[in-house]
């Protein structure tokens, strides 16, 4: 089964937009932090808990952004009866990840948006519960003192190859790209997007709902890989049945990552537009 391909972001407190986001994205991002103004929290808490609560199933699909602050205690006591999917973790270094950790009963993806967290992100990776790693790319420039993602991101390629690279390491799915505030030129976004895919992120987290399709645009293989594709794959099936350990397609000898790679590009060409 294919992997999340997008993650949709929107206020905790607007139940309306969750539950759009629930049908628009593979996974819907229930924002308590930065969405959220600090005096509507405790009602925003209510708020989210009633909409998990309300269709157990479509929370299987609802991750939730927690605050990692003074609100921290109250979000995870909030969650702790809830049926939700994952918790998202910002400002994630590994002392509060852990912290989460003891806390929590289902998977966390760790947003690594300070110094010390990028410095950290393998120890941030191998942490239990700890299910992905992604970049909040501007609050991490902020802290660099480099130029915003939208401006430059090449400053930051580094540091997308360090996450990537501590995912692998401990043995967590590739991570999902991170946001982006384009909104008015979708095919700088598109091509963004893919050429994330080539750093080694899989998907992508969306801040609007129309980056979504984007998204899974960009992740769609072209006709020509998917034929290929299947070559690769009819070809591994029927020497695994042979017993043959050499493998060739089209002049070119195959080994098992091209294969495993092969199997993913059917997975996606098979994974369906919408959420």
């Amino acid at each position: 089964m294919v992997s999340t391909r997008s993650w949709l972001f929107c206020p905790a407190d607007r139940p309306d937009r969750l539950r759009k986001a629930v049908d628009a994205a593979d996974a819907a991002v229930a924002d308590l932090e930065d969405a959220v103004h600090v005096d509507g929290k405790a009602a925003a808490r209510e708020q989210l808990v009633a909409v998990l609560r309300e269709d157990p199933a479509r929370a299987g699909r609802i991750w939730v952004r927690i605050n990692n602050d003074e609100h921290l205690d109250a979000d995870l006591a909030a969650l702790a009866d809830a049926p939700v999917a994952g918790i998202v973790v910002p400002k994630a270094e590994p002392e509060v990840l852990r912290a989460v950790s003891a806390r929590a009963t289902v998977p966390l993806l760790a947003l690594v948006e300070t110094a010390h967290g990028l410095w950290r992100a393998w120890e941030s990776a191998a942490v239990p519960r700890v299910q992905a790693l992604t970049l909040g790319e501007y609050d991490l420039a902020d802290e660099l003192g480099t130029c915003s993602p939208e401006v430059d991101a090449e400053p930051l390629h580094w540091a997308r190859s360090r996450v990537v690279a501590a995912a692998a390491a401990a043995g967590l799915d590739p991570p999902p790209a991170p946001v982006s505030a384009e909104l008015a030129d979708p095919d700088a976004y598109l091509a963004g997007t893919a050429r994330l895919q080539r750093f080694g992120f899989f998907g992508r987290m969306c801040i609007h709902p129309k980056q979504v399709a984007q998204v899974h645009a960009a992740l769609r293989p072209a006709a020509d890989e998917v034929d290929r594709a299947r070559r690769v794959v009819r070809a591994a099936d029927a020497a695994e049945q042979d017993g043959q350990a050499v493998l060739v397609v089209d002049g070119r000898m195959i080994d098992a990552p091209v294969v495993r790679r092969a199997r993913r590009v059917l997975e996606l060409a098979a994974a369906p537009d919408h959420g």
